[in-house]
């Protein structure tokens, strides 16, 4: 059973913040800290919930949330960027439409008043909030610091909550473009400035090279949970990916080197040597932080969100992935949650058809271990996705499950949870090192950085792990390592920006299912939703000039 850090668990029971989420400045304020009585603890306990931030909805169960409104479930950071980076996509059809916005994503028909987009807008913010309120905490001398070693540790986890921050901003950035800045420089109860895409982008990744700066040039192992170099590495990677798309300006170079420095560290244990766990399967099992930092097996989890389906209860993160992604009740179908060892059934989410189509199926099996699990043709599933709203319309992409593997991918049932339990222990997977590897790959491809031949050599640990056949250079194309992409990394929130950055996501250049409210085959979509629209409550309250086309 994994051991989660007794501050963090802690704070499913106490919260040391007063969480206020409002539309105007979505800004969270600390209690009086003349009433703290253990500062240093203190600054652990709040530092904590800028982790938990990512990790559940709210602190007092699976159904509580610290943004106020809405589903409380939905509005999770892991489930929140899910349904805008993946549910929008080619990769995932949502079948259940009782909250209001969700057939709007699934069918790509994108207004500002969506309150699904609000509730992500929201989460990110709030987690911004949270981080900025931190550090401003630690500046303004809240916390006693006064031994040498309390400094330094008020630094270090400075530096932590820069990063939190900074994937909220990523992702921000990513589908908002034009979103708003706020750091812990500007008074708590200052609304966030609106930045220009461009302009927001380099501020943040500045802010980024220079917190892996501080932490010098090596790659030490942050506790589990925690981040450290190189998730901001890690980080600083998935922006230089996208730097041509966010700022008009490529950044090749930048993402191959700092890509080659995190394989540097990795290389020499795991599959082929190449720090790659040996089983695809067991990465997304129950007992996944062994694949985290301070785990007993290889690092390939570079940045993961922890998960506990006892301590850290929530209807977002894999918990989410798993439920929504299996049924019991399907007519003609056979599907059962005891093969992934959880309770809860939601028949909620399947394949589209063009996702499915990017494995090779013989009757309805395919020899590519990244879709082992699941469930196809053989059990009564269709491929194509002629009704949205029938789950048996689409394969189901099982991915996470709640069984622990060996690092062999074998089920391990001695040591995986019970069965009975309606949330996964699995760790959410925000960065793993096949992204990295995957990441350089394009670079070169795409960008010419780099060596070609360490380009192949990376994406060939990939597809040789996945038990597919290895690629020579003359595979090394822009669409095929948009589709190696696709089959190593869905479910893991990549997929609409992958798209956008290969123009491939809005207009008529690729279609999918229900693109355009279109059934089979789908139709073009209008250029502007590259973006999504800044939502109606933030422009009616802050004054933001809304995003061209909405």
């Amino acid at each position: 059973m994994k051991s989660l850090n007794k501050l963090f668990i802690a704070l499913g029971l106490t919260a040391s913040l007063s969480f206020v989420s409002c539309v105007d400045d979505l800004n969270v304020a600390p209690k009086d800290p003349n009433v703290m009585t253990d500062v240093s603890g203190e600054m652990d306990r709040v530092l904590a919930e800028c982790y938990q931030g990512l990790a559940t909805s709210g602190y007092n169960g699976a159904g509580s949330s610290i943004i106020s409104g809405g589903d409380a479930g939905a509005n999770s950071f892991t489930r929140a960027v899910f349904v805008c980076n993946e549910l929008t996509t080619d990769e995932f059809a949502w079948k259940q439409f009782g909250d209001a916005g969700q057939y709007e994503l699934a069918t790509m028909q994108f207004a500002a008043d969506n309150g699904v987009m609000y509730t992500t807008y929201s989460r990110l913010y709030t987690v911004v909030a949270l981080c900025n309120e931190f550090i401003r905490s630690v500046d303004n001398g809240k916390f006693t610091l006064d031994t040498p070693e309390l400094q330094n540790k008020a630094a270090e986890y400075k530096r932590q909550a820069k990063v939190l921050r900074g994937l909220c901003y990523f992702y921000a950035i990513d589908m908002f473009g034009n979103a708003g800045y706020q750091d812990e420089t500007m008074p708590a109860g200052t609304a966030p400035e609106q930045y220009d895409r461009a302009d927001l982008y380099n501020k943040v990744v500045a802010g980024l090279e220079a917190v892996s700066a501080e932490w010098g040039e090596t790659y030490d192992v942050p506790a589990y949970g925690y981040v450290g170099k190189e998730a901001c590495d890690a980080l600083l990677a998935k922006f230089y990916l996208n730097a041509e798309v966010f700022t008009g300006t490529p950044a090749y170079d930048k993402c191959w080197n700092i890509c080659e420095k995190i394989i540097a560290h990795h290389k020499g244990a795991g599959f082929n040597g190449s720090g790659l766990a040996n089983s695809y399967k067991a990465v997304f099992g129950a007992n996944n932080h062994e694949y985290m930092s301070q785990g007993s097996r290889v690092n390939e989890i570079i940045w993961g969100i922890p998960q506990d389906g006892i301590k850290l209860q929530n209807y977002g993160g894999t918990t989410f992935y798993m439920a929504a992604s299996t049924s019991t009740s399907t007519p003609g179908c056979t599907m059962s949650t005891a093969d992934y060892n959880l309770s809860a059934s939601w028949t909620c989410m399947n394949a589209r058809e063009q996702f499915s189509n990017k494995f090779e199926w013989v009757d309805g099996r395919s020899n590519d271990l990244r879709a082992a699990l699941w469930c196809t043709s053989v059990e009564g599933f269709k491929i194509t996705n002629g009704d949205i709203t029938n789950f048996a319309d689409g394969y189901a992409p099982v991915k996470y499950t709640n069984w622990a593997y060996t690092e062999n991918g074998d089920v391990d049932t001695d040591n995986s949870p019970d069965g009975s339990n309606a949330f996964c222990d699995a760790d959410w997977c925000v960065i793993r090192l096949a992204e990295i590897y995957l990441t350089a790959a394009e670079a070169n491809i795409v960008g010419k950085a780099g060596d070609q031949s360490k380009a192949l050599e990376y994406v060939n640990y990939i597809r040789e792990r996945a038990g597919v056949e290895a690629w020579n250079a003359a595979n090394l194309t822009a669409d095929n390592i948009l589709d190696e992409r696709c089959r190593e990394l869905y479910g893991e929130n990549c997929r609409r920006t992958d798209l956008v950055r290969h123009n491939k996501y809005a207009g008529g250049n690729y279609n999918w299912n229900w693109k355009g409210n279109v059934g089979v085959g789908g139709t073009a979509t209008p250029e502007h939703m590259n973006l999504f629209p800044i939502p109606s409550t933030v422009i009616s309250f802050q004054g933001y000039k809304q995003n061209p086309g909405y």
